[in-house]
């Protein structure tokens, strides 16, 4: 055992982390709060070799494989003819092919299923499975940590790759977001596996025990193996983004692909689903392990992944589930109890806010303010609640607060020296303010997701990338608003898709411009003069 393997059982729940109670698995708080590394044991490799390696498996995915560079890589779903998903994989570039990586299982049945295929392409199709370990990194301070100590910068964006030296030991490094917004997969020969654990030991790099990286990715909607049930459609899952283009030419599936697309609808969605409880219930499951949700009298959807989420302070599950009970937004139950749908990725930062509390003392639960208070008022988007707060003396005062699902805020580069900016008609100040694109988060989708579509029926434009940049509160004396900011560039011009009623003007001005009129106060929309100023100062 590695030294740092110490608490391969789960760990007692840290004080002041959630107010309920629930099995918090060791390395998770490291993960959170700075960086932990871990050993994800086996993974399905494929690698597709040869001149026609590239064209020929870009013949069998969802993803545009053929545009990508050599270092680069995307999602990609694989499907039989009849458009049902057989594996949602990781397509990484190599420059004699392509690099085919996934969660345990379908690398071995999908070789066969791509060798039916292949008669005289130039390429070999080979399972290395048990040639490759895979270790990951991941946290806040992992970029940080990893270019101070590899031979090769780290990648920037994801499925980025490249090859360098950690310690003396070979390593492929590739950008992902599996368990949060910055991690790294290491991909290392099995022979030199144990000594790169050795090595990461010797730094006094906390190592997180499995559990604590499954309920990373649960927390972070990220589907694996478990979650793809019989029949399942590559729209189901959510990564349209990540995974599809609507663009390539022909492959096997695209039929399927297609029609969803005209259609413009699925008839289940892959989301989070939170469960009332304090963890500790033993929730019924079915024979496949999966649990079932309920609305009213009907099965809407199984969940097929479930932790307990040390951010939500109950457990939350992943699954499919019918649209039309998730766009009914109607009461769920799972197992007896009440559940919810919740966006996901879920917020990590909030995370490591609660790690960050000081411990509370026994009884102190009850003095807390309680946010499920009174509510005086409920809207479409937002209510106000009235809670109890504990003073200092020991009196209690009631407060009054505005409880907002959240929103998106974007950075629009047009360029590398000009921004989009948008003006908007704000009643509540009687004037017309400008403003980077925002939305609220009024529905179950990603973060990512979310910017994205705020981005295109605000602006018209469409972003070939777009990177998180952090997340702020908008204004903690009264609201509970977590803003997350994104930095969106690659832009390609469309039609805005505005609401009803909205009046939003799209602007483009310099990057200096941008700041001079945050500086000056032309702008004076706090969010805009926080997302333009935190980015100039990150470009510089």
């Amino acid at each position: 055992m590695h030294h740092n393997e110490t608490h391969e059982t789960h760990q007692a729940l840290p004080p002041g982390l959630v107010d309920t109670a629930g099995p918090v698995p060791g390395g998770y708080a490291a993960l959170r709060r700075s960086l932990a590394w871990g050993d994800l044991g086996r993974r399905s490799v494929l690698t597709a070799r040869g001149p026609d390696a590239v064209r020929f498996i870009d013949n069998f995915t969802t993803a545009a494989v053929s545009p990508l560079a050599p270092g680069t890589g995307t999602e990609g779903f694989f499907a039989d003819a009849r458009g049902w998903v057989l594996a949602l994989t990781n397509i990484l570039r190599i420059e004699d092919g392509v690099w085919i990586d996934a969660p345990t299982g379908p690398a071995g049945g999908l070789r066969e299923h791509l060798d039916r295929y292949h008669i005289r392409e130039r390429l070999e199709l080979k399972d290395e499975s048990d040639s490759f370990g895979h270790i990951v990194v991941a946290g806040p301070q992992a970029d940080a940590w990893l270019a101070a100590r590899s031979s090769v910068r780290p990648p920037e964006a994801l499925l980025q790759h490249g090859r360098g030296l950690l310690g003396d030991v070979p390593v492929a490094i590739v950008r992902i977001d599996w368990y949060g917004p910055v991690g790294f997969l290491l991909q290392v020969a099995a022979a030199d596996q144990e000594r790169l654990m050795v090595w990461l030991d010797a730094q006094g790099l906390p190592r997180a025990v499995p559990t604590a990286w499954e309920t990373a990715r649960i927390e972070a909607g990220v589907p694996e193996s478990v979650d793809l049930l019989e029949k399942t459609l590559p729209q189901e899952l959510g990564r349209d983004q990540r995974a599809i283009s609507f663009t390539k030419g022909c492959y096997l599936g695209q039929e399927t692909v297609a029609r969803i697309d005209a259609l413009g609808h699925v008839n289940r969605r892959f989301v989070a689903v939170a469960i009332d409880g304090d963890g500790r219930q033993d929730h019924p499951r079915g024979e496949s392990g999966a649990m079932a949700v309920r609305c009213g009298d009907e099965i809407v959807g199984r969940l097929t992944s479930v932790c307990f989420s040390p951010l939500l302070g109950r457990r939350v599950g992943l699954g499919l589930l019918q649209a039309k009970a998730v766009d009914a937004a109607r009461p769920l139950e799972v197992g007896g109890a009440a559940a919810r749908l919740v966006a996901m990725p879920l917020d990590t930062a909030a995370t490591v806010q609660r790690l960050d509390d000081p411990p509370r003392q026994t009884g102190d639960a009850d003095d807390a303010p309680r946010e499920d208070g009174k509510v005086l008022l409920e809207t479409r988007r937002f209510r106000v609640v009235r809670v109890t707060e504990p003073c200092t003396d020991g009196s209690r005062r009631d407060r009054e607060v505005v409880q907002h699902p959240g929103c998106v805020v974007i950075v629009p580069l047009v360029s590398e020296h000009a921004i989009c900016l948008v003006e908007v008609v704000r009643v509540a100040v009687g004037r017309t303010l400008l403003e980077l694109p925002a939305g609220t988060l009024d529905r179950v989708e990603s973060l990512e997701a979310a910017a994205r579509r705020e981005l295109a029926e605000e602006t018209g434009y469409r972003a070939g990338r777009m990177v998180s940049a952090g997340a702020m509160w908008m204004s903690p004396g009264i609201l509970r608003e977590r803003m997350h900011l994104f930095v969106a560039d690659g832009l390609i011009p469309g039609p805005q898709s505005l609401e009803p009623g909205e009046q939003i003007r799209t602007r483009v001005v310099t990057w200096d411009e941008a700041i001079a009129m945050c500086l000056d106060g032309r702008i004076d929309d706090a969010k805009t003069i926080a997302g333009v100023l935190l980015t100039a100062a990150r470009r510089r």
